[in-house]
């Protein structure tokens, strides 16, 4: 059993022709060398493209509105709360910087997977904006490819991060399997409800499989101390001494059922189906934290892990049995498989004792926080938030209400995104910029790792591992932190949705999600 996305029958949606302005535009790549076959020689046969998998945003100020509704559609948000989060793009030219970074991303990586031997065309496919995965998988099936491999913007594994990718996924390809994936002719607002764009074309039927999360990957971790060493060079500049700073590590915020349905538990093979169980598509063969208080880093300090037990689908017991082979990618040992928070704890673990290190500090003060909270006041959501912990700082404490020093400057390092989208420019670069400016508190925000050549490499050798597990040889997964995820397919109990509620939006960006995933209902891509 693999993570394929299965060709199923779907409705019959549309497209964005009539949107006028190609929505996509920056986004797509020359397909017209995709061979016949790749040769077995390519690091990344047996596939035959890449999907680079995002969450998408609005591309100019028109967009703006019908994404917010497309993104929350049927979860009860009022025109009147979409309207006021939609203004925050207005700074930005109505768009989200999500797309210009994942056409960076797409570049560098077709750039450093063709200096390593693969000649595969990588393009982009969102989940909630043009070019929705639908068009995605359509441009690369018109131009040959039927075997295709996706990597997610979305660094950590939960729900959003990772099994809902697998969803969306398995939603398209029944699309294309169908012939259902051109536009509704209805306008581009209900083609971006109905996720679908362009002409379409005829049934095809397509495998895709996906990565596993990449937080513990050396490249990413790389990336983030270079990044943080630099922001504490800015404070340095305006005379604050690296011993005075404290680091403020920001994620995104997900609901605590979501956190608590994020890994697998003890005995989680054995786990129960049925009518309780979350609805996840069967993609499985070829064909068609505490609330309120942050956690807190010095070097050396460990991450605790937590994981938690939910309902599932036919085990990964059960298909190891059945193939006789274990999925690609899942570890035989699930204790390695950790939470969303506990994964954070993990990287962090060694990520500060890296930076002490760099800066020739014996300590380095961090704390784990979180942005973008959204929803509902009585929904419960990962905390404390980044703003509410930069007050407490100032005045001397923590948001428990444990006393600490006031910090002479901070650096906030948003290491749970994997680049500059609207979460990091609106809620950091604004938000959080202006909070600590009220406060007196000297501010510096760490780049995102981008494309950041470590960075870079080891999502390609990400890819190569997905390509190998494919071609059925033994893979045995790096971790930069010594726990998982591992897992292309996700085992049976872990990234899971949590309990849904009307009006509640699930998602997070940590890719942009992110986690990303990468959107909680009133977030920013």
């Amino acid at each position: 059993m693999t993570d394929t996305a299965a060709s199923t029958s779907g409705p019959a949606e549309g497209s964005a022709a009539a949107h006028g302005a190609d929505p996509a535009a920056g986004l797509s790549t020359d397909l017209t060398g995709i061979p016949a076959s790749i040769p077995a020689a390519d690091p990344l046969a047996p596939y035959d493209a890449v999907l680079l998998l995002s969450y998408g945003g609005p591309r100019r100020p028109e967009d703006v509105l019908p994404f917010m509704r497309n993104a929350t559609a049927g979860r009860g948000v009022p025109d009147s709360r979409l309207l006021e989060v939609s203004g925050h793009y207005q700074g930005f030219g109505g768009a989200s910087p999500i797309n210009a970074r994942n056409a960076e991303l797409r570049d560098a990586l077709q750039a450093r997977l063709a200096e390593r031997g693969s000649r595969l065309p990588i393009v982009v496919g969102n989940r909630n904006w043009h070019p929705f995965v639908s068009e995605a998988l359509r441009e690369l099936a018109d131009a040959g490819a039927r075997h295709i491999l996706a990597l997610p913007t979305a660094a950590f594994g939960s729900y959003s991060g990772c099994r809902q990718y697998r969803e969306d996924l398995a939603g398209a390809v029944a699309l294309l399997a169908a012939g259902a994936d051109g536009s509704t002719g209805d306008g581009f607002e209900a083609d971006a409800v109905a996720r679908v764009g362009g002409d379409g074309g005829g049934p095809v039927d397509l495998t895709v499989d996906k990565t596993r999360p990449y937080y513990n990957t050396p490249g990413l971790l790389e990336a983030n101390v270079d990044a943080i060493v630099r922001a504490y060079g800015e404070l340095a500049e305006q005379d604050v001494a690296a011993a005075d700073v404290r680091l403020v590590l920001v994620t995104h915020s997900i609901p605590l059922g979501m956190e608590a349905g994020s890994a697998p538990g003890p005995g989680s093979d054995d786990a129960p189906s049925g009518p309780d169980a979350p609805s996840v598509p069967d993609i499985g063969g070829s064909s068609a934290s505490d609330a309120g208080a942050p956690r807190g880093y010095s070097a050396g300090h460990p991450g605790r892990r937590s994981a938690a037990r939910s309902p599932a689908q036919p085990t990964s017991r059960l298909a190891e049995h059945l193939t006789g082979r274990r999925e690609p990618g899942v570890a035989a040992d699930l204790s390695t498989e950790v939470s969303y928070v506990a994964q954070h704890e993990a990287l962090a673990a060694v990520l500060v004792p890296e930076v002490a290190r760099r800066l020739g500090l014996e300590r380095v003060e961090a704390d784990l926080v979180y942005c973008s909270r959204s929803g509902p006041p009585q929904a419960r959501w990962l905390e404390p938030d980044v703003n509410d912990h930069l007050e407490a700082l100032a005045a001397g404490r923590l948001t428990d209400g444990r006393p600490t020093a006031r910090p002479a400057g901070v650096v906030v390092a948003p290491f749970g995104f994997i680049s500059d989208h609207m979460e990091v420019v609106f809620d950091l670069d604004t938000e959080a910029a202006q909070t600590a400016r009220d406060l007196g508190v000297p501010y510096a925000r760490a780049a995102t790792a981008g494309t950041h050549p470590a960075f870079v490499d080891s999502l390609v050798d990400i890819l190569i591992e997905r390509a190998a597990a494919a071609r059925g040889e033994d893979v045995h997964p790096g971790s930069t932190t010594g726990v998982g995820p591992f897992h292309t397919v996700c085992p049976p109990t872990c990234c899971r949705p949590g309990n849904r509620h009307p009006g509640h939006h699930l998602a997070h960006g940590a890719d942009g999600e992110h986690a990303g995933g990468h959107q909680p209902a009133m977030s920013r891509p």
